[in-house]
């Protein structure tokens, strides 16, 4: 492990290197594709859900929140404990938070580790950098889900990201497609009837603007007794 003495900068540019000759895409922001090519992607109503840009419905939706910074320790905590980023991530992650000020020994430790191959490895230096930044870690699973599935919903809202594969990921790769909430269960349900032959399901139009509905109601979700897992320093 790297020394926690080493100059933090140092760190950061090795992470920062390591970074772009992985073969893992390690944008916060990114989310894979899981959901098997619909079988009615000739429909030109259809086949372009997945990769058009996302557009704001925040003004129709006054009630949602804005999204919290994808870079927000909480947020961090629990994509990682709902399994949403995988062991090789987390080096580039603590890089970035070093860049944007964020500082403790742990952080460095971790920005300096470049041969992570699973998350065994590391759980232990990251648990100790959460709550070196103030989060109430770890997280039960069930908790870190439904906090990042309301990040996500909101950052639907916002525009930031695609509803179809926001959908997507949730269904597949967050939830194993198993709804814990009656908004998740809507969710999954309309990602399931865009593949509908189309004499038998609503029009594109119809779900779009259904899929927004429960996103905004997923985005507003009261998640009871976690809303104050994060104690922020001036707090403590």
């Amino acid at each position: 492990m790297t020394s926690d003495l080493v100059d933090w900068r140092v760190v950061v540019l090795r992470s920062l290197i390591s970074k772009y000759i992985t073969h893992r895409d390690t944008n916060l922001l990114s989310i894979s594709n899981t959901r098997p090519v619909p079988s009615n992607q000739d429909n030109p109503t259809t086949r372009n859900i997945y990769t058009d840009p996302p557009r704001s419905v925040a003004t129709k939706y006054p009630e949602v929140p804005a999204p919290d910074d994808p870079l927000a320790p909480i947020s961090i905590a629990a994509r990682w404990a709902s399994r949403d980023l995988y062991g090789e991530d987390m080096p580039g992650v603590a890089a970035d938070l070093l860049e944007k000020g964020f500082d403790t020994s742990s952080l460095r430790r971790l920005a300096g580790e470049l041969q992570v191959h699973n998350r065994d490895a590391i759980e232990a230096l990251v648990g100790a950098m959460f709550r070196e930044l103030g989060v109430a870690y770890p997280l039960l699973e069930q908790t870190a889900k439904l906090i990042a599935s309301r990040q996500i919903a909101r950052e639907v809202i916002a525009g930031i990201r695609n509803a179809w594969t926001a959908a997507n990921h949730l269904e597949i790769a967050l939830w194993n497609r198993i709804p814990e909430t009656p908004e998740l269960e809507a969710i999954f349900a309309i990602n399931d009837e865009v593949d509908w032959d189309i004499p038998y399901g609503r029009s594109l139009s119809e779900l779009d603007e259904a899929l927004y509905a429960e996103f905004a109601k997923l985005a507003v979700t009261s998640i009871v007794s976690t809303d104050s897992q994060f104690i922020s320093k001036e707090e403590s």
